[in-house]
C-alpha cells in the first residue's frame, strides 16, 4: 500500500508539530483533573481530585458508630 497520502491532520502535524496538550481544571477545586462529575441536571460538583469515594456499607457503619458516641 505505498503511494497513499497521509490524512490531512497527519500532514499538518508533520509540518507544524503537535498542538500543546490542553489541561482541564476543576471548576470547584481548581486542580488539574481528568474526570468531571455532574448531577443529573449538568451542574458540576466535583472532579476526580476533590471527590471522596467510599463504600456505602463502610459509610453506614461509620455513621452508626458516630451515633453511638453521641
Amino acid at each position: 500500500m505505498t503511494g497513499l497520502p497521509d490524512a490531512p491532520y497527519i500532514q499538518e502535524a508533520e509540518r507544524y508539530g503537535m498542538p500543546p496538550y490542553e489541561t482541564i481544571e476543576c471548576p470547584c477545586c481548581g486542580e488539574e483533573c481528568e474526570t468531571i462529575y455532574a448531577d443529573q441536571y449538568g451542574n458540576v460538583f466535583a472532579c476526580n481530585k476533590c471527590l471522596l469515594s467510599q463504600d456505602a456499607w463502610e459509610w453506614a457503619q461509620e455513621e452508626k458508630e458516630k451515633d453511638r458516641e453521641d
